[in-house]
């Protein structure tokens, strides 16, 4: 199964309605070759096809859903055997909540694969349960529920960009706001509400965490400083140890109230301490734009 020189694979897989044909559309416009809900058995074969072709292709996207469960048989056995490749292999696994899936099937007027007799919602019952074992071995999530097209297709060149520029782990630092809930795409939180809220004092209220009078508000504090202190300590000996351990991806939120003031500034800050480890984390700025 290895081909004449390293591929670089990417498996799409998720909850139906969660933006897998988007996510394969994004890829192929990236110049991915992509194959849509191919059985998980058969892309070593495909591999060798590519291997024996004069084909230039080093790109491989491949969407994989419950559309061909009987094939999920011995999955862990199947992924084990790709990665053991000298090929690259990601595995990014889409996800949304119960409630807004439900409103993208009521919008198109779909079926859901699993629910042709029965009420759509137990069809997403059985869907998680046959999706469990590979969402487990994912090297990303991401919840697209509060997405658009533009925001997924956004995300994604990010990472695919990212994760061919080096060989290391891709660092994601994301602002939030509690107040839109905590994101499900994320390894490690950091709840930033200790401290001092530069959105009560009116000059700052409508800056944002990227102004420098909201920096300086924020860093100001005493208690931010010590924060800062320990956070880099934390940082400089995981990350290291994340990385050794194969992880391809981490991602690590900081939450403030609404998401625009402290948590930004604290991001900043962090991505600082990432860069001065050899790293080029990623930045994502959750809510930066709501009221």
């Amino acid at each position: 199964m290895d081909s004449r020189y390293p591929l670089n694979i990417v498996i799409v897989t998720g909850m139906s309605g969660s933006g897998k044909t988007t996510a394969m559309a994004m890829l192929e416009d990236m110049g991915f070759f992509c194959m849509d809900n191919i059985p998980l058995q058969l892309i070593p074969k495909f591999i060798d096809l590519i291997a024996d072709s004069k084909e230039d292709i080093r790109n491989i996207a491949f969407s994989i859903d419950v559309r061909g469960r009987g094939f999920f048989a011995d999955l862990s056995h199947q992924l084990q055997a790709l990665r053991s490749t000298n090929n690259t292999v990601t595995i990014i696994f889409l996800d949304s909540n119960d409630g807004v899936l439900l409103k993208r099937y009521s919008e198109t007027r779909r079926k859901h694969p699993l629910a042709q007799d029965m009420p759509i919602e137990k069809g997403f019952i059985l869907e998680r349960k046959y999706l469990e074992e590979i969402k487990s071995q994912a090297d990303h999530i991401i919840d697209t529920s509060s997405y658009t097209v533009h925001d997924l297709k956004k995300e994604l060149k990010l990472f695919i960009q990212q994760s061919s520029k080096t060989k290391s782990m891709t660092i994601i630092l994301q602002s939030f706001g509690y107040r839109f809930g905590i994101p499900a795409d994320t390894d490690i939180v950091f709840d930033v509400r200790f401290l001092r809220n530069p959105y009560f004092v009116p000059e700052l209220k409508n800056m944002t965490g990227l102004d420098k009078a909201v920096i300086e508000y924020v860093k100001k504090s005493e208690i931010t400083m010590k924060f800062l202190g320990i956070l880099r300590n934390m940082i400089e000996f995981t990350i290291p140890l994340y990385d050794a351990e194969g992880k391809s991806y981490l991602t690590l939120s900081f939450g403030c109230t609404g998401g625009r003031h402290r948590s930004v500034t604290i991001v900043e800050e962090v991505k600082e301490m990432i860069t001065g480890l050899g790293y080029t984390p990623v930045i994502k700025h959750r809510d930066i734009e709501k009221e």
